[in-house]
């Protein structure tokens, strides 16, 4: 046996109170080391399947790019013009998908999303799985198709791009479907493994607790003369509460600022009140101390710019990227920038530059409104927009071939569209984040679109206000004590009547 040198570990050794605690100290590095060594394998795993989720993301702008790079190529043809930058853009988007596919069926290096190449991981759940032979059933005959156009040469045929054009018309919501499927059960694979690490750390930390209550429990036993340095270790461990009671404090008002900010910059009700042509009502309520979600009315030079958005999910880095957006939104409308497609490319670019230097795989939808004597334009892609007629008559305008989320992509300058709108005397806009749609009550069923329009429509004849209000207790009614999840954010526009008479000449 090996003899110590060191007198003071002799003495230690001497002694069965030391020993004992030497034997808690070794079995708390084993705690220790039975927790770390799972948790770096399962963080590696996240690692991967955070970029199986982003991909599984790309794939579905993919398919849309496909589609349009398709009318792109048809509209090139008839015009004699930019045919083979419409053909490289189609070959290009139709690669990249194919490929991707593949590394989700079999696992292989493929093109990440900043360009550079990453190990996609094959799909492991019977879901993913089933998902990907469903894709591979309309990609395979719509990669031939593409295939077919982009190797015609000078002059595709029209009859195959007709076959393709329709043939996308048929599918493409369907492969976007899937491919929203997989990045929702990706995204529960990344959950579920989350879980196992945060039980793993748990029993860990709950086995490293009960070692260190036994270590004390018999170390008040045996050390009779160890009064002092009890008491200077309670004294130790008195100061590090209070240092981490200041701490969590500190944090505390930290986040309390940040939601006070928030809510500062919400429009105020006597903004919205000279505001000429438009009632207008809004209410964001976030899930957590700090929401994601984003709304803002801005008057400025005669003009009305409306926005709304929701980042992924909530907490500090969601309600930056909101704070963000929303200075980046006033700072253009400031600068007079009227274009819509420069004015969200721009805004784009800069949260996506700040997204990568924070860090971050957050994003968001944003749609904007300009609004001017009547006629609205719609840019930017977020939840569907619902108009109520005068009457009750609903209009709902898709938003999805307006723009990409606002942040995950650098360029999205080509992506962007616009949607013209007119109201008349006594219609109004409804704008909503996800967290009304998909509140769920006590027995998991969704609100749903459908009962916001019906409520929309049971109350278009109100003010703006009232409608909100009215939406707002109907959902609150729905949810009961069920937990809310996400953030509420609502908004409610109604164009004024231009004299007493129009309104009530009004069919109610």
């Amino acid at each position: 046996m090996a003899q110590f040198t060191n007198p003071l570990s002799q003495k230690l050794l001497s002694k069965s109170k030391y020993r004992t605690i030497l034997l808690s100290a070794a079995l708390f590095l084993t705690f220790d080391l039975g927790v770390l060594l799972p948790n770096f394998l399962i963080s590696t795993n996240l690692k991967q399947d955070a970029v199986s989720i982003n991909l599984a993301g790309r794939q579905r702008m993919l398919s849309q790019r496909m589609t349009k790079a398709l009318l792109q190529v048809k509209v090139a043809k008839e015009s004699q013009k930019e045919l083979d930058t419409a053909k490289q853009e189609l070959n290009k988007a139709s690669q990249l998908f194919d490929d991707t596919l593949i590394g989700f069926e079999q696992g292989k290096t493929v093109t990440g999303g900043d360009g550079k190449p990453v190990f996609l991981n094959a799909v492991e759940t019977t879901n993913s799985k089933e998902i990907i032979v469903k894709a591979k059933e309309i990609w395979l005959p719509y990669k031939t198709k593409i295939q077919a156009i982009v190797s015609a040469g000078d002059n595709p045929s029209t009859d195959f791009l007709s076959d393709a054009i329709a043939y996308a018309e048929e599918n493409n919501l369907k492969l976007l479907d899937l491919m929203n499927q997989l990045t929702s059960e990706e995204q529960q694979v990344a959950d579920n493994k989350a879980n196992m690490l945060q039980l793993i750390q748990t029993v860990g930390l709950s086995l490293a607790l009960i070692n260190f209550f036994i270590l004390l429990s018999h170390t008040l036993k045996k050390l009779k003369d160890g009064d002092a340095e009890i008491e200077k270790a309670n004294a130790e461990i008195f100061a590090l509460n209070g240092k981490l009671n200041k701490e969590n404090l500190r944090m505390k008002q930290e986040l309390d600022i940040t939601r006070q900010v928030q809510q500062m910059i919400l429009p105020k009700p006597e903004e919205l009140s000279k505001i000429p042509d438009l009632e207008i009502a809004g209410i964001m309520e976030p899930a957590s101390e700090i929401g994601g979600d984003y709304y803002d009315i801005i008057h400025h030079n005669g003009q009305v710019k409306i926005g709304i958005g929701d980042v992924t999910g909530h907490g500090l880095e969601s309600g930056m990227l909101m704070l963000m957006v929303q200075t980046a939104v006033r700072t253009l409308l400031i600068n007079n920038e009227t274009n819509p497609s420069k004015f969200l490319d721009t805004i784009n670019r800069t949260i996506y530059h700040n997204v990568q230097r924070m860090n971050t795989d957050k994003n968001m939808t944003l749609s904007l409104l300009d609004y001017q004597d009547g006629k609205v334009r719609v840019s930017g892609q977020h939840e569907e927009i619902l108009v109520i007629r005068r009457g009750g008559l609903v209009q709902r305008v898709d938003t999805v071939d307006l723009g990409l989320p606002i942040g995950l992509e650098e360029d999205i300058y080509e992506f962007i569209g616009y949607a013209d709108i007119h109201l008349y005397p006594g219609d109004l806009v409804i704008l909503y984040t996800d967290g009304i749609t998909e509140a769920e009550d006590e027995s998991s069923t969704q609100y749903g679109l459908k009962r916001l329009i019906d409520v929309a429509k049971a109350h278009w004849q109100k003010s703006a206000e009232e409608v909100k209000q009215a939406v707002i207790d109907d959902l609150k009614s729905f949810i009961g004590k069920k937990e809310v999840f996400d953030d509420i954010t609502l908004v409610v526009l109604k164009r004024k009547y231009e004299t007493k008479k129009d309104m009530e000449n009004t069919v109610v």
